[in-house]
C-alpha cells in the first residue's frame, strides 16, 4: 500500500512538472514579451490607413508615420477576417479603448465590436505578431547582416 502511494504521488509530481513545462513554452509562443497587453493608447481616426485582422479578437491598425497599433476586441467578431472596410464609433476624432469607442467591420449587418485595448507596436513587434498569427512565414524574415568591425583583418602566416 505504501509503494502505490508512492507511486501514485511520484507520478503526480512529473505530472505537475510536464504540464508547467508545456504551458511555459506555450505561452512564450504566444505574444512578444514588451507588449502591453492592457494599453491605453488612442488613435486619430484620420491618420488611419490601412488595417489587418490578426484573429477574430485582435487586429493591426496602420497608421500615418509608419505607426502600428495592437487592436484588441473585447469578444471575438465573425466578420472581422472577412470585411472590406473598418469603420469607426467615436465621439471625438480620436479611437481609444475607453469611452465607448468601437469598430465597425460590416455596417450592413451592424458588426460593431468594442476596444478591449490599444498598443502603439514597433516594426520589430508587428513582425513577430504577424508570425504569430501566421499572416506572414516565419522563413521570410532575413537575419540581419553582422556589423562591420575594425581592426578584426586576418592575417596570412607563412
Amino acid at each position: 500500500m505504501r509503494k502505490d502511494l508512492i507511486k501514485q504521488f511520484f507520478t503526480g509530481f512529473i505530472s505537475c512538472i510536464l504540464l508547467s513545462i508545456s504551458a511555459t513554452a506555450e505561452e512564450a509562443d504566444r505574444l512578444p514579451e514588451d507588449l502591453d497587453l492592457n494599453g491605453s493608447d488612442c488613435i486619430w481616426i484620420r491618420t488611419i490607413r490601412d488595417y489587418t485582422p490578426l484573429g477574430r479578437d485582435s487586429l493591426l491598425i496602420h497608421a500615418s508615420g509608419k505607426r502600428s497599433y495592437y487592436v484588441r476586441l473585447l469578444g471575438p467578431s465573425f466578420g472581422l477576417k472577412s470585411s472590406f472596410q473598418l469603420g469607426t464609433r467615436s465621439r471625438d476624432d480620436r479611437l481609444c479603448p475607453y469611452g465607448g469607442d468601437s469598430i465597425i467591420f460590416d455596417r450592413f449587418s451592424g458588426g460593431e465590436a468594442r476596444i478591449h485595448s490599444i498598443s502603439r507596436v514597433t516594426p520589430q513587434q508587428v513582425e513577430q505578431l504577424m508570425i504569430r498569427y501566421g499572416k506572414k512565414d516565419p522563413g521570410d524574415i532575413q537575419d540581419p547582416a553582422p556589423p562591420e568591425l575594425n581592426g578584426a583583418e586576418v592575417e596570412e602566416l607563412g
